[in-house]
């Protein structure tokens, strides 16, 4: 069979792969975009044959997909019982900013929830942001849920477990560690850990709970291209 009829009978979706990863190897799509089709088809060969280790079929015998479909983490949302109470956790204690505060009367949104119509639904949307090499980036926002008429029934962990199967962690990053653990005393929050330096010395851990019990792991290390904002005072 020449490299010509081989080509043909490849998956589709594989040789797009090939050349992509190609392009992305070259550096410049114009160059393969002016290469004659015996050159490109000559490199597609060589690359399905020797190309990276990341150019291996998936678990089903299909080439890796080439349309971006893992998943970004955008948000992460706290169904909590007492919404003011968390978004002063977050914003006084944690530095967090609020993007917005919403009662939810949508009733497709509703749905969705699995929720019946008569329960109230407000919405609050935190984000965080940081400092990388003098650029400002944003983090993953937290949305904060409290439903009412009546009040969720509130998760407990099965009986002095210190920690349960399916239960939510987060882990933060701060550049002023002894300032947040002194608002997490002010606030009263659960502290689970005091401040403690790892081994090296580099990096010290806080470890608390939010009002709602989500254990966050709150690490400050010696990274200078990280600076995070500074928290926000108390409005």
């Amino acid at each position: 069979m020449t490299m010509l009829n081989y080509l043909k009978v490849l998956p589709e979706s594989y040789v797009q792969y090939c050349t992509v990863q190609i392009r992305q190897l070259c550096g410049n799509h114009r160059k393969i975009n002016v290469m004659n089709a015996l050159t490109k088809n000559l490199m597609i060969l060589a690359f399905m044959i020797a190309g990276p280790a990341t150019a291996q079929p998936g678990p089903t015998g299909q080439a890796p997909p080439t349309d971006n479909t893992v998943s970004v983490m955008s948000r992460m949302t706290i169904v909590v019982a007492d919404i003011e109470a968390s978004k002063r956790f977050y914003t006084y204690g944690l530095g967090y900013e609020v993007l917005g505060d919403n009662v939810i009367t949508n009733p497709i949104v509703k749905t969705q929830m699995n929720l019946p119509q008569d329960r109230t639904v407000r919405f609050a949307i935190l984000r965080s942001s940081h400092m990388i090499e003098g650029k400002k980036r944003e983090g993953a926002q937290l949305g904060l849920i409290q439903v009412g008429n009546p009040a969720l029934p509130v998760m407990r962990r099965p009986g002095d477990a210190v920690l349960a199967s399916g239960e939510t962690m987060m882990a933060l990053r701060t550049t002023n560690i002894d300032l947040v653990y002194a608002r997490m005393k002010e606030l009263k929050a659960r502290i689970m850990l005091e401040p403690m330096k790892s081994p090296d010395g580099k990096e010290t851990e806080l470890v608390v709970h939010d009002p709602d019990g989500v254990r966050i792991h709150i690490v400050q290390r010696p990274d200078r291209e990280v600076a995070d904002r500074p928290v926000e005072q108390p409005k």
